[in-house]
């Protein structure tokens, strides 16, 4: 069907394009397309075949026009889940200046600090970086979740920032190999 509406309405745009390029120009500029002076209300020339040809194919024009539209247009989804920039890749010992993005364009992200699920009254990421402070703290779980109208909400990003690795966090979240950093080399 996509394909047929397509080919239609590709067809009666070249079709279009040629019956207007072969309309035999009128001359007299625009006080002459509406007839005139002393002339009937809609011209001499309204029952010109070709004239009728555009009238038609310029209806059938709009009217494929608003069908495509309709048919093209991308259906809804779900979000992309959001990514943290930087990633919590190894321990971090002073503030962390966090970024969130989604794939989604227009996407609204939520995020929380306490651990719990974010929601559409969450915070909402604008675009700052966000402020983690780390320093003598057991560290923070970040959570952010991606919302955009008509859409299904992403899933729950999580993502730990702190000095050491915490117990409960899931292995598969948990870097394979932790580099071994000291000092200002941690920062």
């Amino acid at each position: 069907m996509d394909t047929f509406l397509a080919t239609l309405f590709i067809l009666v745009c070249v079709l279009l394009i040629i019956v207007v390029l072969l309309q035999k120009g009128r001359g007299g500029g625009l006080g002459s397309a509406f007839g005139g002076l002393g002339s009937s209300a809609f011209g001499t020339r309204v029952g010109d075949v070709l004239t009728w040809v555009t009238i038609i194919l310029t209806a059938v024009f709009l009217i494929l026009a608003v069908l495509t539209s309709m048919q093209f247009r991308p259906k809804a989804g779900v979000v992309v889940t959001p990514e943290f920039n930087p990633p919590s890749a190894r321990p971090y010992t002073d503030n962390v200046f966090v970024k969130i993005r989604s794939a989604t364009p227009k996407a609204k992200i939520h995020y929380t600090l306490d651990g719990s699920e974010p929601t559409e009254s969450s915070d909402e990421y604008t675009g700052r970086d966000v402020n983690l402070p780390i320093a003598g703290t057991e560290g923070v779980t970040i959570k952010a979740r991606a919302f955009r109208s008509g859409w299904k909400p992403s899933e729950i990003a999580s993502s730990y920032y702190g000095p050491h690795w915490p117990a409960t966090q899931p292995a598969a979240t948990r870097p394979q190999s932790q580099p071994a950093t000291t000092g200002a080399a941690a920062r």
